[in-house]
């Protein structure tokens, strides 16, 4: 499996975990703030960006397993992780099944278990990745990502759907589906008490893919760890408020 990732500052490592359909470029407008205080690390999934993919189906816990190979590659021991949606999926693995390589633990915009509705609107993405343009697909993406004042804000949308068409590693329909799969089968709930790392869940108010009720089940299980709604921003809190996002995530992370 080869594994797409960047390097950027130094310090404590801090490695940001992407989710479904997407790489490392999702956290482009963080790095460069991460990296003035930590060596911050991204990378791109398995099925994603210029990562390989497996020839076997994917589990989360092949994805976490990933996760280590990458570490021990850079011979880093112990890391911060934040992990957003399934990326969140992968952190909390890392975190049930290698501890001692888990220094803080953020979950942004994740869920212990893939809801019903979910799988059926991820299959269908899927599909639909397959007979029309990546533009159109990205467009209903969006309402799922995006919250009410974000579409009414201006120009925002239009501006990520033009920077998302014209990337030049777009999803791949292997690599989708591959990543729906193992979403599918994912299911934390009666390991949530297994994660010992301090814990920070950020969540937006108006996420309608992962409900902040869902969501609030980590919060409930995890022990040591605490929850924070964020107004005015749906399932891409990062990219609708950084400014909050990185403000708590430093503070979390004892810095200013």
């Amino acid at each position: 499996m080869s594994l797409y990732y960047e390097v950027n500052g130094s310090g404590q490592p801090l490695l940001l975990i992407s989710g479904l359909g997407v790489d490392n470029s999702c956290w482009s407008g963080l790095v460069k703030k991460f990296a003035k205080q930590f060596k911050t690390i991204v990378f791109d999934n398995p099925g994603s960006g210029r990562s390989g993919q497996f020839k076997k189906p994917h589990t989360i816990r092949q994805l976490a397993v990933e996760v280590i190979r990458l570490l021990d590659h850079l011979g880093i021991e112990r890391a911060h992780i934040i992990g957003h949606s399934m990326g969140g999926y992968i952190a909390q693995e890392l975190a049930i099944n290698y501890p001692n390589r888990v220094n803080k633990l953020i979950l942004e915009a994740t869920t212990p278990i893939c809801s019903g509705l979910n799988k059926t609107l991820f299959v269908d993405l899927a599909s639909m990745l397959e007979k029309e343009t990546i533009e159109e697909w990205i467009k209903v993406w969006t309402f799922w990502l995006f919250s009410p004042r974000t579409f009414a804000s201006g120009s925002f949308v239009e501006t990520f759907i033009e920077q998302a068409v014209k990337y030049p590693y777009p999803a791949s329909v292997a690599g989708f589906k591959a990543q729906v799969e193992a979403i599918s089968k994912f299911d934390s709930r009666k390991r949530l008490s297994c994660i010992k790392a301090k814990t920070l869940i950020i969540h937006g108010e108006d996420d309608v893919l992962f409900l902040p009720d869902e969501a609030g089940v980590l919060a409930k299980r995890i022990p040591n760890s605490k929850f924070k709604l964020i107004k005015n921003t749906a399932h891409y809190v990062h990219l609708e408020d950084p400014v909050s996002f990185i403000k708590i995530v430093m503070g979390f992370l004892g810095k200013s």
